[in-house]
């Protein structure tokens, strides 16, 4: 077998490249059905922003590997790896990492690959985001409960803002100790502004003794990449408050998001949730969201 020769990723590799991605993709397809469809894989590799490298086994591309970086992280996005050699994305991370000059690594890779998971695991990643999805069909029966869901409205700001200052503490605590920069009530606000005159959001809101003590952020989102598949909706953003945690707010809240994405004609829901959340890591499983791709981390040094 020819030796394997490493090279800078460049127009001539893009056709073996999708094909490789091509066959990754179809092998996820076949373990999970709720990702992306009637993929363009050449477009997918091409609208990465980054540099790359090939593997190559005489003139066969054997595995490639591209990055984009931020001012403060590299990331290979859900199209930049494939491999018909797994092992090989070892060598091609050795060789274009330190072009990157960033201490914060990430890659998206199917969850159904257990070879490739395990390639970057062996490059001293772990598993930091989940991505999941499940069919809006099935069980999605409201549960007897004292919690009332309604659709949000512009009136519910404050509570809306409060809520996800709440998320995200709690997020700063053990283990997760998120690195996310808290915003004051306020700067919440404004990012929360204009969500309900905006179509491509719905808001649920959940009430216990006409007090809100949860929400649901649903959001159209675009067919872009492979993780979404058709006819979906996103479950972009859920909080329930810290002293109504456990008491079926959350429950309560996804069945009615399940029930109103089903009546809309929306045929699957995809939502993420960190790991390290012992809470979300927990919960979202229960509601039969499956992983589809993995977020892995590392930090250097």
């Amino acid at each position: 077998m020819p030796d394997v020769e490493i090279r800078p990723f460049s127009d001539e590799h893009l056709g073996a490249a999708a094909a490789l991605l091509a066959e990754r993709h179809e092998c996820q397809l076949a373990a999970e059905p709720l990702v992306a469809r009637d993929v363009d894989f050449g477009a997918q590799i091409e609208a990465i922003g980054g540099s790359g490298v090939v593997a190559l086994r005489g003139a066969e591309v054997r595995a490639y590997l591209i990055a984009e970086t931020t001012e403060d992280d590299a990331f290979v996005p859900f199209a930049g790896c494939a491999a018909a050699e797994p092992e090989l994305l070892r060598d091609l991370y050795a060789a274009l990492a330190p072009e990157w000059e960033r201490e914060r690594h990430r890659v998206y890779v199917p969850a159904t690959d257990t070879s490739l998971v395990d390639v970057w695991f062996r490059l001293a990643f772990g598993l930091q985001l989940v991505y999941g999805a499940r069919e809006t069909s099935g069980d999605v029966a409201v549960p007897q409960t004292d919690v009332s869901v309604r659709l949000g409205r512009d009136a519910d700001l404050d509570d809306a803002a409060r809520l996800s200052n709440m998320l995200w503490e709690h997020q700063h605590g053990p283990p997760s100790f998120s690195a996310r920069t808290l915003v004051s009530l306020d700067e919440m606000r404004e990012r929360w502004r204009g969500t309900w005159d905006d179509p491509e959001f719905v808001h649920l809101v959940a009430e216990r003794d006409g007090r809100v003590v949860g929400d649901v952020l649903l959001y159209r989102r675009p067919e872009s990449d492979l993780r979404v598949p058709p006819n979906s909706i996103d479950l972009a953003h859920a909080s329930v408050a810290p002293d109504a945690r456990g008491s079926g707010v959350g429950v309560a809240l996804v069945a009615y998001a399940l029930q109103w994405a089903r009546d809309e004609g929306f045929a699957s829901m995809t939502v993420d949730w960190r790991e390290v959340n012992l809470l979300a890591s927990r919960f979202w499983p229960r509601r039969g969201f499956r992983p589809t791709f993995y977020r892995l981390y590392r930090h250097i040094p």
